[in-house]
């Protein structure tokens, strides 16, 4: 090695260590996404990161984790949580933390809402399948004997003497459906994973409830496309969704039964049994805890358009919101930036 050599080896080698982290930091972001099916929706998932073997893994760990948590909380799959506590005499179970905690947080919500938001209404929701198929309404008699057996006031979640189960207590004859919060708080609980993972950035949907995290490689927020509730095919404007963000939308167009010729949408009002008649057709809810939009895009329909804006005035909870009515007007609540 001769003297020259020697005298410019070091800045030889940090030049190398340079060009190594610029290579490294410059590695383009490429896009992996998946779209399977799980708690009986199409779930998308879109991942930005460089490296193709982790985008493989985390989308894996995505299916996993849907699995698991529609394991615990659909009452239609024998053996999940939902199911053992709406099958049980005494309402005592040994739960998933995470089933108490979501339960717990449905019970806060209904009575923060005035009931708007009510996870007991599944009797009522299996009779208003079986009038469709029967091509008949409900009789008041049946309503008023299944809207008895409701209200999430009534749900009492402590633990048992020894600390080792979490009981559940419910009146007799009620049926638990987290089916209005579940899908929010999944989408919450897998950002949540992704966003620690090493993954740059990405988008979840699950349809009616759309969450993002981190960041897209050209550094453009992310844009979702709000439907119009009259076209199926047309959308109303798109909204800019924040990092962090999840967005929940609840309307009268897709779940509905038809009987006599007309259509009776899924989203029911807790105080009649029927479906709820507010004067909306959707609502969309931006906030930060997809279990909280989930529950509350529901229970805003319900509200209708006015009182609804008298709930977000109490700052109970930090959202946004999107309220669609019938005629095609749009209401927004005073913080929304982003939408047009």
């Amino acid at each position: 090695m001769t003297a020259l050599t020697r005298r410019f080896l070091p800045m030889l080698l940090l030049l190398s260590l340079l060009c190594g982290m610029l290579s490294s930091c410059t590695k383009k972001q490429t896009r992996h996404t998946a779209s399977f099916y799980a708690m009986d929706t199409v779930i998308s998932v879109t991942l930005y990161t460089p490296d193709a073997d982790l985008a493989e893994r985390q989308l894996a760990r995505c299916r996993e984790l849907l699995a698991e948590l529609d394991g615990l909380w659909s009452r239609h799959t024998a053996g999940s949580d939902v199911w053992r506590l709406n099958q049980s005499a005494d309402g005592l179970c040994d739960l998933d933390p995470r089933t108490v905690s979501l339960l717990a947080q449905a019970k806060e919500i209904s009575l923060a809402t005035g009931g708007a938001f009510d996870p007991t209404l599944a009797p009522l929701s299996d009779l208003w399948q079986a009038c469709g198929e029967q091509n008949r309404l409900p009789g008041a008699d049946e309503l008023a004997a299944l809207l008895a057996l409701t209200g999430a006031d009534r749900l009492q979640i402590g633990s048992s003497a020894d600390g080792t189960q979490t009981a559940v207590s419910r009146p007799a004859g009620m049926q638990i459906d987290l089916g209005g919060i579940g899908k929010g708080a999944a989408v919450t609980m897998l950002i949540e994973e992704l966003e620690v993972s090493g993954i740059t950035g990405g988008l979840v949907s699950f349809g009616s409830s759309v969450a993002v995290f981190g960041a897209k490689p050209d550094g453009t927020p992310f844009r979702v496309a709000l439907r119009d509730p009259q076209d199926a095919a047309g959308t109303v404007g798109e909204l800019n969704l924040p990092a962090g963000s999840v967005l929940s939308v609840s309307g009268d167009y897709e779940r509905y039964v038809t009987i006599g010729g007309q259509r009776y949408h899924h989203i029911l009002d807790p105080e009649t049994g029927m479906p709820a008649e507010s004067g909306l057709s959707s609502v969309a809810v931006v906030c930060t805890d997809g279990a909280l939009a989930d529950a509350l895009s529901t229970a805003l329909f319900v509200m209708g358009a006015e009182a609804s804006m008298q709930f977000y005035e109490t700052g109970i909870y930090e959202f946004e919101a999107i309220l669609i009515a019938h005629d095609g007007t749009i209401t927004t609540t005073p913080g929304l930036t982003g939408f047009g």
